[in-house]
């Protein structure tokens, strides 16, 4: 991994690889070198996706850098002289100016850290069991969808504002009306749409199944008006293209920001592409559809996955109740 230059990426498939290497940059110039090593040790012996690598380091570079400041050595002998309280020590301090997520992922990029730096001889395989355990439930969240008045705003109001009015109420009408992965609309290739027999196709993503959906009359119009209009012309096969050359396939990351954009225009919180996906899990579920409909129609493989959206089925769980047994006397 060599050092990147401060120019403006394009994005592609590659651009995660040198988000990571920019991060690390903001990391101690000393422990530079060991992070990289420990970013290709992610991707070779763990089998990590590009995405997760950049997580794992974002929190790594907080931890040995606190770790070699507080030693006043190099990565390598500062981390052999470390000891379980002051992983606990640097935990507990870190978790206090930090939320749940935050924590559960520094907790993971610590330990991984630490094998890691088991590998290297520079700690004992123990120490990375000395992180902290977060204690969780399962199902103990609630999934958090748009309401019918706000849902009703982002798809309502005027598209005129923005700088591609069309793309964005296409990729919009496609998160909120197949309830797909901002990832599955980022790869959508014009022979997914198959405009005689009014289908549309989405790959599976994150080892769940391909989804196939009607295409309806909304998304039809939406996706025509941006292919005629406003798709810079290209050879490329991808639906969803940058409008500056080169022209290539718009990111994940481009589409989170053009929908919390398009909140923010419609007066709404800022959400991510997620809450899409949320929303239409929670109101198919509100009208009557089985969890295993709704896991085939997002793409999942398990009912576990999905099985969170029933606690918010309020009405089913009020119906489902029962009289506590009164204790004879």
């Amino acid at each position: 991994m060599g050092k990147i230059q401060n120019e403006s990426v394009v994005w592609s498939p590659a651009s995660q690889h040198m988000y990571t290497l920019r991060t690390i940059e903001r990391a101690c110039e000393a422990n530079q070198s060991t992070l990289r090593a420990f970013a290709e040790w992610l991707a070779e012996t763990r089998g990590l996706q590009a995405a997760t690598i950049t997580v794992r380091i974002a929190s790594a570079c907080s931890f040995v850098d606190a770790v070699t400041a507080r030693a006043g050595e190099t990565c390598a002998q500062a981390f052999q002289w470390l000891t379980a309280e002051g992983i606990e020590d640097f935990f507990v301090q870190y978790g206090k100016d930090h939320g749940m997520a935050s924590r559960r992922s520094m907790a993971s990029a610590m330990r991984s850290f630490l094998s890691f730096a088991t590998e290297r001889g520079w700690v004992g395989r123990e120490l990375a069991e000395a992180v902290p355990s977060l204690l969780s439930h399962r199902l103990s969240g609630l999934p958090r969808g748009l309401s019918e008045e706000h849902l009703s705003a982002l798809l309502g109001s005027s598209w005129e504002e923005g700088r591609c009015p069309s793309r964005d109420r296409a990729i919009v009408y496609l998160l909120a009306t197949y309830g797909v992965r901002r990832a599955q609309v980022s790869t959508l290739q014009l022979m997914d749409i198959d405009w005689r027999e009014r289908t549309i196709d989405f790959a599976a993503q994150k080892g769940g199944k391909a989804v196939h959906h009607i295409l309806t009359q909304a998304v039809a119009e939406s996706l025509g008006c941006y292919l005629r209009h406003e798709r810079p012309a290209s050879d490329c096969t991808y639906v969803f293209l940058r409008q500056k050359s080169p022209h290539l396939r718009l990111g994940p990351m481009a589409i989170s920001s053009l929908v919390r954009a398009r909140m923010v225009r419609c007066g709404l919180p800022p959400r991510g592409p997620h809450a899409l996906r949320h929303t239409f899990a929670t109101r198919l579920l509100q009208v009557g559809q089985s969890v295993k409909s709704i896991a085939d129609l997002l793409g999942h493989r398990s009912l576990d996955a999905v099985a969170v959206y029933a606690k918010v089925d309020y009405a089913r769980l009020l119906e489902s109740a029962v009289d506590w047994p009164e204790v004879a006397s």
